[in-house]
């Protein structure tokens, strides 16, 4: 946003008219207000003196205002200055606490850490007095604006020295907006909102400026040959580098070495032997020497021989300088809200293209943090990422987890050890990737990371953390993961299970073992559809059974066919009846081999699999049954909860949880970060201790629609913080509905949906109904319209009460496979597409006949429905549209039903009708429709009447386009006929040209 400040000139308006607002804005408020430089507007303050004082002797403050119109890193050098005019002032003893307001149009991130770490904290650690608050000019000018227009009573200059009293929460110019706000006016929650978002489009543009300056910096390395996995990898570990540099100096208070000053002042400090030995090569020295640190050796971070190099041998100091300072310098990663080392491999993921997991490693930080918030992590927990990405969850959680150690009675000092140290863990099979999690731990405060490279399906069993003797199964109390979204290949789990098995039995199994031990690891996991080895060998023997039965029939009804020709069958047969025989016992004894049936699940059906069994059956001792196991927050992929192919997983979820809550994400939660339309939702489970146990509280629905950033980075907003809340209201009428240990199903429910925003904002379901049901919003939320439904009608019917599916001509075949198509558009007309040419058999297809009503199974949720016209009648459709008539005796028009389902009620109903994950969701056949439920019709006399008035209005729409149209091509004709150069040109007739 502009500011009035941005023209002013600097030296002779900018400090006057800043001057004479703030004498506005805090002489009624008791203060005096000074300015050193002339009033007149003949020039700005001298040098030695501070721009402007405000003077408050009532709360013994005195607060400097030091004003430039120099812009970013340009006013870096002014650190020295500004901060010694408020030393001189701090030495005359005169108040009691003292503070200095940067003004600048824009803050650098280089400027904004140097106050924080280099003056505020150190002055912090030495009791000295003197704290820095950097703002920019729509800073300034929110608070002088609303100071000017409001009574000083309410806005008291108190408030000003409490804002200098909480300076670390000023990592950047949108962060000290917020500030202001909370501290000097914490009434105005319309203005905390408006900066709130103001803030997240900050960092959403922050972001999207670093990845476009990282892919910048590889095509630069590309050009300078240093290219591949050595490239990405030196990245990584420039990136780290800073952040460490920039941990340390909050830290310690020592400068940071890797900033372009930084580190040209450090390369000079080196020995002159030395720099010869690194020949322009001084930053791999600089990683050696923070390798060396004992806090990196604890966390077995960047250890590796003295005489490996970390970096590409082709990555000089120059374009260190050059290339990567530069751009690291506009940021302050450390404190600040982006994600360097996430951006940094999501930028050479992409750019390489290779990792189809990339939106495992991205979950938006708003899913993150939703997740944490929602299984009400305690600082005693034990918290577990499988599939740990960046660590992005590990992190949340242990930032939760801390923040509930404040409120326990225990040593502070030793809970935040223990978390730190024993708490939390996570893998990754990627090892590059466990790699970065380490250091993004290790970079918020986890010293001792307890994030290993590992197969997150194979935890159960063997000791694959650090410092443990066994596996996890069982002793796990949280789990929060984003597991791979697309299909993940459970053979190479098995694989993995079979070698840990024989690295830590030291065993010598035998080839036949090798089944037996793959079995067990499926029966363990419990998700992989698995067929019994016996049972398809029987059938097989069935089959070839029946057929020597019925050579035997034909060679014994042949009077010319030899004994021995039916000795032979006999003796054949004899023998399959002894292996059918040998297969039945194997059977009958259960002795039996069962393999996975095929190899590929979504991810997140595996990995529930594998976290029924790493969490406790009981994380609260005493507390009530359904929630007194382990809980999983995790994000799955929305084909496993509406599909039929994952019927069965339902059933293990339903079998082996209670289901708290299952909250739908948009289609674009992923898109920007992950580059992934998958439809997603978070499932919030808790581990029941016995499996027979019956679900009977209700079950929490809600979608998010906004999750941070749409598909171009642009910050729209977040839902997730309103789901939250609801849910926390649905759990305190969930847990008034208790009478001690014993809740009555309906009495619950009933108490859920009594709480306002039930139907709008949630919906609460029971958990009755088969174990394999849908388990999507989209499915709650139609079960819960088609109740509302029948409350207000009374009665209900169905869309096949009213039409049946169409008998359907097939087209001819067509010699070259090209057929003239028409499709249900979301427009509500049936239209002509193109003539295409297709593999599918004429069979697959199908002829329109005037007066179908024809839908779109894909589309259909989007409102392609279409009664089909006299000017489409002979087209053909794809197998993808299904036709319907109205059955014969039913007083029902075709356009009506149109209208009906054409409708948001609608729409949102059928969402809960059709299935799938990506932009094609589907009904899964046209019988399905059948069971729709309508309310209603009315007179058909009525229907008639809408249905003229609708075909009225697609013919008023037509002619308009068709007048459009006419108009253009009149206008054309202004411009002079359009000359197709080669329309009247014989190619034979072109010239030929010769090469050169």
């Amino acid at each position: 946003m502009a500011s009035r400040y941005d023209d002013l000139d600097a030296s002779l308006e900018l400090e006057q008219q800043l001057a004479a607002e703030l004498k506005a804005a805090f002489e009624p408020r008791g203060c005096e207000v000074v300015h050193h430089g002339s009033n007149a507007g003949s020039r700005h303050s001298p040098g030695g003196k501070p721009d402007i004082e405000i003077i408050d002797r009532q709360n013994r403050h005195l607060v400097l205002v030091e004003v430039t119109k120099r812009k970013g890193s340009a006013a870096d050098g002014e650190f020295a200055a500004v901060t010694d005019h408020l030393e001189r002032k701090i030495k005359e003893r005169e108040f009691d606490s003292y503070g200095l307001l940067y003004v600048s149009p824009r803050t650098s991130a280089r400027m904004s850490m140097n106050f924080r770490d280099l003056y505020n904290r150190r002055n912090e650690r030495d009791g000295r007095l003197g704290r820095v608050l950097a703002v920019d000019f729509e800073a300034i000018q929110l608070m002088i604006d609303k100071l000017m227009t409001s009574d000083a009573a309410l806005y008291p200059s108190v408030r000003l020295k409490q804002l200098f009293e909480q300076w670390d929460k000023a990592v950047d110019d949108a962060r000290a907006r917020l500030l202001i706000q909370s501290t000097i006016f914490p009434e105005d929650n319309e203005l905390a909102d408006a900066l709130e978002e103001e803030s997240r489009e900050f960092d959403a543009l922050r972001e999207r400026e670093l990845k476009k300056q990282l892919e910048h910096v590889e095509n630069k390395f590309r050009s300078h040959g240093i290219t591949g996995n050595n490239a990405n990898i030196s990245l990584v570990y420039l990136a780290f580098l800073r952040l460490f540099e920039e941990r340390s100096q909050r830290q310690t208070g020592k400068p940071n070495r890797f900033t372009a000053d930084g580190f040209r002042e450090w390369s000079a400090s080196v020995a002159k032997t030395t720099q010869r030995q690194f020949e322009n090569r001084l930053v791999e020295l600089l990683l050696h020497e923070i390798a060396e640190e004992d806090e990196l050796k604890a966390a077995d971070l960047l250890q590796r021989r003295s005489n490996e190099q970390f970096l590409h041998n082709k990555l000089s100091d120059d374009l260190v300088e050059t290339l990567i300072l530069p751009v690291f310098d506009n940021y302050d990663f450390h404190a600040g809200r982006v994600d360097i080392l996430g951006a940094v491999f999501e930028t050479l993921a992409r750019r390489g293209d290779k990792d189809t997991r990339v939106g495992q490693f991205f979950t938006p930080q708003q899913v993150v943090d939703f997740c944490a918030e929602i299984v009400q992590i305690r600082s005693t927990d034990r918290v577990l990422d499988p599939a740990v990405g960046t660590g992005r969850f590990l992190i949340s959680a242990m930032d939760a987890m801390l923040d509930d150690s404040d409120r326990s009675s225990r040593d502070r000092s030793k809970i935040e050890e223990s978390i730190r140290r024993d708490q939390l863990i996570g893998t990754d099979i990627d090892e590059w990737v466990a790699t970065i999690a380490k250091m993004n731990m290790f970079i918020h405060g986890d010293g001792k990371s307890g994030v290993v490279s590992a197969n997150g399906l194979t935890l159960g069993h063997h000791p694959v953390l650090p410092n443990s003797t066994s596996g996890i199964n069982s002793s796990v109390d949280v789990v929060l993961t984003n597991p791979p979204l697309g299909d993940t290949d459970y053979l190479v789990a098995e694989s993995e299970w079979e070698r840990l098995a024989s690295v830590f039995t030291a065993g010598h199994w035998d080839a036949d073992s090798l089944v037996v031990k793959a079995e067990t690891f499926y029966n363990w996991l419990g998700v992989v559809p698995l067929e019994t080895l016996e049972e398809t060998q029987l059938a097989k023997l069935y089959e070839k059974r029946d057929d020597v039965q019925e050579k035997i029939r034909r060679a014994l009804q042949d009077t010319g066919s030899a004994q021995s020709t039916i000795s032979r069958l006999n003796s054949r047969l004899d023998a399959i009846n002894a292996e059918i025989a040998e297969l039945r016992t194997k059977i009958a004894q259960d002795t039996v081999t069962r393999r996975p049936r095929g190899r590929m699940l979504k991810g997140g059906a595996l990995f529930i699999g594998a976290i029924a069994q790493y969490l406790k059956a009981e994380r609260l001792p005493g507390e009530k049954v359904e929630w007194a196991g382990g809980q999983a927050a995790i994000v799955v992929d929305e084909a496993v909860l509406n599909t039929p192919e994952y019927a069965h997983v339902r059933d293990f979820i339903r079998t082996h949880f209670f289901v708290k809550g299952v909250v739908s994400l948009s289609r674009d939660a992923f898109k920007y970060l992950a580059h992934t339309d998958a439809k997603t939702s978070i499932l919030f489970l808790s581990k029941k201790p016995d499996m027979s146990l019956s679900q009977r509280e209700p079950i929490f629905y809600a979608h998010a629609e906004r999750v941070g950033y749409n598909a171009v980075g642009k910050w729209i907003g977040n839902d997730l913080p309103l789901v939250r809340d609801f849910y926390r209201y649905f759990c305190s009428a969930i847990e008034k509905s208790y009478r001690g240990k014993y809740i009555d199903e309906r009495t619950a429910l009933s108490a859920a949906q009594s709480v306002p925003g039930h139907s709008t904002a949630f919906i609460a379901r029971s958990p009755e109904g088969h174990r394999s049901d849908r388990l999507d919003f989209y499915h709650a939320r139609f079960n819960q319209r088609r109740e509302e439904l029948l409350a207000k009608h009374g009665k209900l019917i169905s869309f096949g009460d009213v039409l049946e599916i169409a008998s359907v001509k097939h087209p001819p075949a067509s010699r070259t496979g090209e057929y003239d198509f028409a499709v249900a558009t979301r427009t509500g007309t049936v239209a002509y597409k193109g003539r295409a040419s297709v593999a599918y058999s004429p069979r697959s297809l199908w002829v329109v006949e005037n007066g179908d009503l024809i839908l779109s199974s894909i589309d259909l949720v989007h409102g392609a429905i279409a009664v089909a016209g006299q000017d489409v009648a002979g087209l053909v459709m794809s197998k993808e549209m299904y036709p319907y008539r109205v059955r014969p005796g039913v007083e029902a028009v075709p356009e009506y039903v149109q209208i009906l389902l054409r409708t948001k009620a609608a729409q949102e109903m059928l969402y809960g009708f059709a299935t799938g994950t990506s932009n094609r969701t589907r009904l899964e056949s046209a019988e399905k429709l059948l069971e729709f439920p309508l309310p209603p019709l009315p007179a058909l006399s009525e229907q008639i009447v809408r249905a003229q008035q609708l075909q009225e209005a697609y013919a008023q729409q037509r002619r308009a386009l068709e007048t459009i149209e006419a108009l253009g091509q009149e206008a054309q004709e202004v411009w002079g006929p359009p000359v197709d150069i080669y329309s009247d040109v014989d190619d034979n007739s072109l010239p030929v040209v010769e090469a050169f």
